[in-house]
């Protein structure tokens, strides 16, 4: 069977909604599936009014090829850019055609059933952006097969008079696994994901670890994200920036605990590798954490924005390394759920019974 993604651009550094379509994508491809990854480059385009248009065409050709170099997709994965948008003339037939995106919804909905049986990919509420709360739910009400990757976020869906499947994320074990064993980390070592959005609650995160810093001199942070060093990020803080998944690897390893301070968020991808990598989890209540945790089991929530309350969580586990491992070795027991494999089964066999359907 044929299967196309629709993504919202192309992807010159890490995007986590943009991760977990490459992994179905290289799955799927795996199961002798044809794939394609369809890149809407008709808005970014649309900008460079300057520019010739077969200029400009060659150009987004080039970056769609050549884009991403941070995840390697499977060689049998056919990239398409879609210079003109989201339409009959760009999307490649297939038996399936995926929204993965808001903005990406009502044009995949719009195109001819050559195309193939609508599915649309929801990985958060996306009322951002210029999106209203009601313009966002009635994406959930254009007939297509609505995908949802949390608890949550199936309830606003059904929540709007829509239905829709829930697929968890998955973890690859074989990316993201133990090196250091939990029990032998040694000193006070913390990692944290480092975002310029608000919802993402960074400042709040870095002031965690100023604090704890005061705390505890020998303090060793390690941050990483997408854009370059912040100019006011003190310089005892490690900062990489684009990581590769072997960096990541290496960071959570060398963590005896992750800290999550996000406001607002529909899985939190990086604590779960984090989990699957042995890292005590630390994290504000953001949401989708309770996707994959239980607090006091496998994580220590705060309230969101509550730096006290995430100072003291970490400070306790620094306190009591007994706890710390108890924790620790609990979220990766825990987090082995979460299997690509199973993921891929459920996504698969919406497919199957959607072609059934006829």
């Amino acid at each position: 069977m044929k299967v196309s993604f629709v993504l919202p651009g192309y992807s010159k550094v890490p995007i986590g909604g943009f991760k977990m379509i490459f992994e179905y994508a290289n799955r799927l491809a795996m199961r002798n599936y044809d794939v394609f990854i369809v890149f809407d480059c008709h808005q970014w385009a649309q900008s460079h009014k300057l520019l010739p248009a077969f200029f400009k065409k060659i150009c987004y050709e080039f970056l769609v090829w050549y884009y991403p170099k941070w995840f390697a997709l499977h060689p049998k994965v056919r990239k398409v850019c879609a210079y003109t948008g989201i339409n009959d003339r760009e999307i490649p037939d297939a038996d399936f055609v995926c929204a993965t995106a808001v903005g990406t919804a009502d044009d995949v909905a719009n195109l001819s059933i050559n195309k193939g049986k609508k599915l649309y990919f929801i990985q958060g509420f996306e009322n951002w952006g210029g999106w209203s709360d009601e313009a966002v739910k009635k994406t959930y009400h254009l007939g297509m097969t609505n995908i949802v990757i949390a608890k949550w976020l199936e309830k606003i869906v059904r929540d709007s008079g829509a239905d829709c499947v829930l697929i968890p994320n998955g973890i690859d074990f074989e990316v993201f696994n133990i090196d250091t064993p939990i029990a032998s980390r040694k000193g006070h070592t913390i990692s944290m994901l480092y975002h310029k959005q608000e919802h993402k609650g960074s400042k709040y995160g870095i002031e965690v670890l100023k604090r704890l810093k005061e705390r505890y001199p020998d303090l060793e942070a390690t941050l990483f994200g997408v854009p370059q060093r912040p100019a006011d990020l003190p310089q005892w803080i490690h900062y990489i920036q684009n990581a590769t998944q072997p960096q990541l690897r290496q960071v959570y390893n060398q963590s005896k605990i992750y800290l999550c301070p996000s406001i607002k968020e529909g899985f939190g991808l990086t604590g779960a590798e984090a989990m699957a990598c042995g890292a005590a989890y630390v994290a504000s209540d953001y949401g989708g954490v309770h996707e994959y945790t239980t607090d006091g089991r496998n994580v220590l929530l705060s309230a969101p924005k509550d730096v006290d309350g995430l100072v003291e969580h970490v400070a306790y586990l620094f306190d009591h390394d007994d706890k710390r491992i108890a924790l620790a070795k609990q979220g990766y027991e825990d987090i082995q759920r979460l299997d690509w494999n199973k993921s891929v089964d459920k996504f698969e066999n919406v497919m199957k019974s959607l072609k059934k359907e006829g």
